[in-house]
């Protein structure tokens, strides 16, 4: 397409996986064992195979072990984690299928641990009876990924942020950004579009602040529906002085009067961090009883978290036992000051929104467009009312990159197929879209910088009072702390190609928050993590429902569904 030549740069693919992460690796391989001739081209912002979380975190998968049944496993996902908001058939499928991944993942180089008996390698949770258990595997993943891709014959187009979805009438049919080192615009046309590009972290804690929700916000500004985007405000509880979690703090915490508060918020059976465990805190500290602090002895969770990561006692992992051994060290110089014993913990903000919504074949409502991994992670309904990842099961993250990315692969390498020649694109939609990315580097004059707005959604989202430990006064007081710094995104200024990067990532991140308020807004009940002061009780009379969002002339338009529980084998 000649013309479209003058808005920049046009490359093309049958199948456009956008991200470089184990998501989109994952699909770009799944893609091209499926039908060797077509075409993969995976783009990335920074460098695929370093790219997304996978390679910075426990590097630990949950999967059914050989004493678990996947009828076990729904049961206890519907009653104790997503609290019968779940795609409860698509659930299912996990459960039942989830385990082929350890396969497949071997088989595509990655280090899976295994016991001399050729056996995957796994652990339990300490002291809790769950229907799964924990597979190690090492943290460079994602790099033997990449390799494996290449080998098949996969491309890659690195050090590129593609921001908008290029369409033709209603289908996708590719997308357009530019190179974040020359600032040169990039259009990739393809019959098949696949996001890969991660949840919203909102750029609070390190470790997750690759996760800027760019795909959220493409796929929401082309019309994709949203789904689950209350589910977006994951804490974990971190040590006040070095900000790195605490693995099982939520479980032994003690107040400034010496009072074990954990059973105080956390009744009952849990199988990991809830959101209580922040409304605890905030609410020792509202009436005077902080710092709230650990007692490390008591906390077996967090000494096995240390040798489980940073050691080769349960498993050889050589990439990450440097990495954790190195994580804490640094945060044990940073904590030298404090009391060992008993450490102060606050709330570390994490978020992971993931809302875009897919079917059971990982497609949008979008023609053409698939969304994998932690981009739909919530917006394919099969976690229920949590935060996904982890889900609260940790190692789901990483299962179901692998898991969904090969389910929306098939489906869209079957589409790619089919749809015959590359489709058109409307060129003014295009140079549209080219003027609102690069409006931040034409920019003249005094501007806002990209921090800016970006400390301001931070400021709405972050605190318990607002995410957490919500009430509709506060969460109104934080939407217009959003739509205030939303205000302001007509006067982002960018200074060179990476601070045109950041100035589209607030972009998001103002987009990704007033998203999670609205729906936050709609659900009057608290359920699983989300959690109301002023509806403080389930209502599955009402609110068995799924909160939908999409754009609307011009406008962020809320509607709900109702749970097809009468299909579902599991009943309130």
């Amino acid at each position: 397409m000649a013309e479209l030549d003058s808005l920049g740069e046009v490359i093309s693919a049958d199948v456009l996986v956008v991200g470089g992460g184990i998501a989109g690796l994952a699909a770009a391989i799944t893609v091209k064992e499926k039908d060797p001739g077509l075409e993969v081209l995976v783009v990335e912002k920074a460098t695929s195979g370093w790219a997304g979380k996978a390679d910075r975190g426990g590097g630990i998968l949950a999967f059914l072990t050989p004493a678990d049944k996947p009828e076990d496993f729904v049961r206890f996902h519907v009653h104790h984690i997503g609290c019968f908001l779940e795609d409860q058939e698509l659930l299912s499928e996990y459960a039942h299928t989830c385990n082929g991944v350890l396969d497949h993942l071997d088989a595509w180089g990655v280090k899976v641990a295994r016991e001399k008996n050729g056996r995957w390698k796994y652990v339990k949770l300490p002291g809790l009876d769950v229907p799964w258990g924990l597979a190690g595997v090492d943290l460079d993943m994602c790099r033997r990924l990449r390799r494996h891709a290449a080998r098949l014959g996969v491309r890659f187009l690195d050090k590129v942020a593609l921001v908008d979805l290029l369409r033709h009438g209603d289908r996708v049919a590719g997308a357009i950004g530019f190179g974040v080192e020359d600032g040169a615009c990039r259009l990739v046309r393809a019959r098949a579009t696949i996001l890969a590009s991660g949840s919203q972290n909102y750029r609070v804690m390190p470790m997750w602040s690759c996760g800027r929700g760019d795909g959220i916000a493409a796929a929401y500004r082309a019309g994709a529906q949203m789904r689950n985007a209350e589910f977006g405000s994951f804490v974990n509880m971190v040590h006040a002085a070095s900000r790195e979690v605490v693995f099982g703090a939520e479980d032994h915490m003690y107040n400034a009067k010496g009072e074990r508060v954990s059973e105080k918020y956390r009744p009952g059976l849990q199988p990991d961090i809830c959101a209580m465990a922040a409304v605890g805190w905030y609410r020792e500290h509202l009436e005077g009883n902080g710092p709230v602090r650990v007692k490390s002895e008591e906390n077996l969770l967090q000494i096995g978290s240390e040798i489980l990561f940073s050691t080769d006692l349960v498993w050889e992992r050589p990439a990450a036992i440097a990495f954790w051994s190195r994580l804490w060290e640094k945060a044990g110089a940073a904590e030298s000051g404090s009391v060992a014993s008993m450490p102060e913990v606050v709330p570390g903000f994490i978020g992971e929104q993931s809302p875009v919504r897919v079917d059971h074949d990982m497609a949008t409502s979008l023609p053409g467009l698939y969304a994998v991994g932690d981009v739909s992670y919530s917006g394919s309904a099969w976690t229920g009312a949590v935060p996904s990842p982890p889900g609260r099961i940790r190692g789901t993250g990483l299962m179901n990159a692998v898991w969904s990315a090969r389910k929306g692969a098939l489906s869209a390498a079957g589409y790619a197929a089919e749809a015959g020649e590359l489709p058109r694109v409307d060129r003014a939609h295009a140079a549209a879209l080219k003027e609102g990315i690069f409006a931040p580097a034409r920019r003249e004059g005094a501007g806002v910088t990209a921090l800016e707005v970006v400390r301001e959604v931070q400021g709405a989202m972050t605190p318990v009072r607002y995410s957490n430990w919500k009430s509709e006064a506060r969460m109104r007081e934080a939407l217009g702390m959003v739509l205030e710094a939303k205000g302001k995104l007509h006067a982002l200024k960018a200074a060179d190609p990476h601070d045109l990067a950041r100035c589209n990532e607030a972009r998001s991140m103002a987009l990704c928050a007033e998203m999670f308020y609205r729906a936050s807004l709609e659900r009057k009940e608290s359920r699983g993590w989300f959690v109301r002061e002023d509806f403080p009780e389930r209502d599955d009379a009402n609110w068995l429902k799924w909160i939908v969002i999409r754009e609307k002339d011009g406008e962020m338009a809320v509607s709900t569904e109702d749970i097809p529980l009468e299909g579902y084998p599991i009943k309130p």
